[in-house]
């Protein structure tokens, strides 16, 4: 996505935040106009008592609809994607509604008002669509957006790019000419180029000496250059330009980066914690006291971790297992039944009474809320393993794991945990959750933690 397709994204998110809050009002006053007449409606507070539900509404919708993808492409999405996606989004705006108005006690003025927006909004939303989609179409189509392009290169390098261009990327690159190295000599290409006039002046054999000077002279007269970077093609991340110091550089990465859901998960990491050390403060006790009267030594167990970028921290968990069992370590590794670095066995001699109940049941994770609060970990990530484990994982793939922040649960839990007994495929699912990260699949996650761990899925 380019600068010009970022700025046009960030208008749409604030349009149709602005949009949806006209909505609501406009809902508000159908329901008082007397217009709308139902069996037991009865009247309903000022609107000045839904200025919490427009506080939700108008920022938290277009990120919601922004998560499904809702901006992406428009003139390419069909509507009954836009539909889907609507819907998707329309489920947890009613739900993270409910859930404020419960915790927080803060009374929705009408039901039938919030009906009734569940209802306009998405028409006003895919009036919207369609009205973007429209113009669109018609300013590439006529030209009008001055974003015409030409192509230079030899002419399999030019067949071999026109071939993976999308049908959207002709229309908006309105390519009007390609011209051939191995025809046209540089000078006779530099006439025509300026004969033409475009916006955009594409290379798609940026090594061959035929360019000449090409790329910087019409660079110096302040023309568009796009130089196909073949040689870059091993990286799989998404390139972004930076500058360092006078230096421009390109900036490869392929981990979640976006600002508003690293937000969001943040205050979904806050939040979570603080909730759960509320709900399971009394099981602190009680376990505490267990562990303490069970078997000698501290209460809680530490260990160091590797976090985010393989940044080492120390992990706070309920003891299970005896004092010692760290020096019992190597006695019992020919047992081990993962294959790879992680060291994973179904009955281990070390593990007292209580810690196999609480480990069966994950207590034994509670006291991590305090490493989420402090910021180590995450509520979803992937599982941090002990420093010795993570020093024998030599594969790059491997240790892309370690480009997130670790977590409390993650695709691993909710899949099997230790059913799962390779560690390939256990870091296939964490580099899975990497590429699909979202607040979405995050909370789907954590959903799907609940009945995992109830049912002891894949625990021991």
């Amino acid at each position: 996505m380019n600068r010009k397709q970022e700025i046009s994204k960030d208008f749409s998110l604030i349009f149709d935040g602005l949009l949806l809050g006209l909505c609501l009002w406009l809902c508000y006053l159908l329901r008082i106009s007397g217009l709308i007449r139902l069996d037991g409606l009865t009247e309903i507070p000022p609107f000045s008592h839904s200025y919490w539900m427009l506080a939700v509404i108008i920022p938290g919708t277009p990120l919601l609809l922004d998560l499904y993808g809702f901006y992406a492409n428009p003139l390419t999405q069909h509507y009954e994607d836009v539909l889907l996606k609507m819907s998707r989004a329309g489920f947890w705006l009613v739900l993270i509604i409910s859930l404020i108005s419960i915790f927080w006690k803060l009374e929705i003025p009408s039901r039938s008002v919030l009906l009734l927006f569940l209802l306009i909004a998405p028409l006003a939303l895919l009036v919207r669509f369609w009205a973007t989609k429209k113009y669109l179409t018609h300013r590439y189509s006529t030209g009008n957006f001055n974003n015409r392009s030409v192509i230079v290169g030899f002419s399999h390098d030019i067949s071999l790019f026109l071939k993976g261009l999308t049908a959207t990327d002709k229309l908006q690159f309105q390519i009007s000419h390609w011209f051939d190295l191995n025809q046209l000599d540089a000078s006779t290409i530099k006439k025509s180029i300026r004969y033409h006039g475009p916006d955009r002046v594409i290379f798609v054999s940026p090594d061959a000496p035929e360019n000449e000077d090409l790329p910087f002279d019409f660079e110096s007269e302040g023309v568009e250059i796009w130089i196909l970077a073949r040689n870059l093609n091993r990286l799989i991340g998404v390139p972004t330009l930076s500058t360092a110091g006078h230096h421009r550089v390109l900036v490869f990465g392929n981990t979640a980066g976006n600002f508003w859901y690293q937000f969001a998960k943040r205050i979904l990491d806050i939040a979570g914690a603080l909730l759960g050390l509320l709900i399971f403060s009394p099981a602190f006790l009680v376990i505490a006291i267990a562990v303490k009267l069970t078997s000698p030594g501290p209460v809680i167990f530490r260990q160091v971790r590797n976090g985010r970028r393989g940044r080492r921290f120390t992990i706070l968990k309920f003891r299970s297992m005896v004092v010692n069992a760290p020096e019992l370590h190597s006695d019992l590794a020919h047992q081990n039944e993962m294959n790879g670095p992680t060291f994973k066995i179904k009955i281990d001699p070390r593990v007292t009474p209580v810690g196999e109940f609480i480990r069966r049941t994950s207590l034994d994770e509670l006291p991590q809320l305090i490493n989420v609060l402090r910021g180590e970990m995450s509520i979803v990530g992937p599982r941090p393993l002990p420093d010795y484990e993570t020093e024998q994982i030599e594969k790059s793939t491997h240790r892309r794991r370690l480009s997130v922040k670790p977590g409390l649960t993650c695709l691993w839990q909710v899949r099997g945990r230790n059913s799962i007994s390779s560690f390939e495929e256990w870091v296939q699912l964490d580099i899975e959750y990497i590429d699909n990260a979202s607040l979405i699949l995050d909370l789907w996650i954590i959903i799907q933690t609940i009945p995992a761990v109830l049912f002891r899925r894949g625990a021991h």
